[in-house]
């Protein structure tokens, strides 16, 4: 069973700081563009275990006849899906990520000349979500049966990463009021209300298995 660390926030906090409640430094208020303030980072992080997986597939086609490769792609796409829904896959959890199509000269290595034909390379990219991830196996296994010239990995990750990152958020900004009050305590001044707040997050996989 695979654990993986999915969401990070990092905030960061401006606090006002007064000093007694006067200015700083014995400066009067009117003359202070900017308030006194202490600033603060504060890093979070939720971990989830792996509950869905994702598979990256690829169909590639080359024919010297454009049309050809069209219908030779749509045909072997066809073929793919149908053997993943056939495993239960939802139609909703097949996407089309990718597709290009480009010319290139046909070139005679024999003659070291082009030929003056020219070839179509079809390239049609999909993601397949896997729900049920114990059959992430077979599902890989199917979509290659089923046509898919390249797969190009699984990646294992959390179906529902909202809660995630609210966990996270909220970690964040304990570390960070945490901080704020020790670092006002030490310089002996008070903290009011927050002046600034900026969020950065962030979205990973690395894994580990905690069995």
């Amino acid at each position: 069973m695979k654990a993986l660390t999915i969401a990070a926030a990092a905030v960061v906090l401006s606090f006002m700081a007064c000093e007694g409640g006067g200015s700083a430094g014995g400066v009067p208020p009117q003359y202070q563009p900017y308030p006194p303030s202490v600033s603060v980072s504060g890093v979070g992080t939720a971990t989830g275990i792996a509950d869905m997986a994702v598979i990256n597939f690829s169909i590639n086609v080359s024919d010297k006849d454009p049309g050809e490769a069209v219908t030779q792609a749509t045909d072997l796409a066809e073929s793919t899906i149908d053997a993943a829904m056939e495993l239960g896959i939802s139609e909703e959890d097949i996407e089309t990520i990718g597709y290009s199509i480009y010319m290139e000269e046909e070139y005679d290595y024999n003659t070291y000349e082009y030929t003056g034909e020219n070839i179509y390379h079809l390239t049609h990219s999909f993601t397949v979500k896997v729900r049920e991830i114990e059959t992430a196996g077979d599902v890989l296994a199917a979509l290659v049966q089923g046509g898919a010239t390249t797969v190009g990995g699984i990646n294992f990750t959390v179906s529902d990463q909202d809660e995630l990152m609210a966990e996270a958020r909220a970690l964040a900004l304990e570390n960070a009021r945490v901080t704020a009050e020790q670092l006002a305590q030490g310089l002996g001044v008070d903290l009011g209300d927050p002046l600034s707040v900026s969020e950065w997050v962030d979205y990973y996989g690395s894994s580990y298995d905690p069995y």
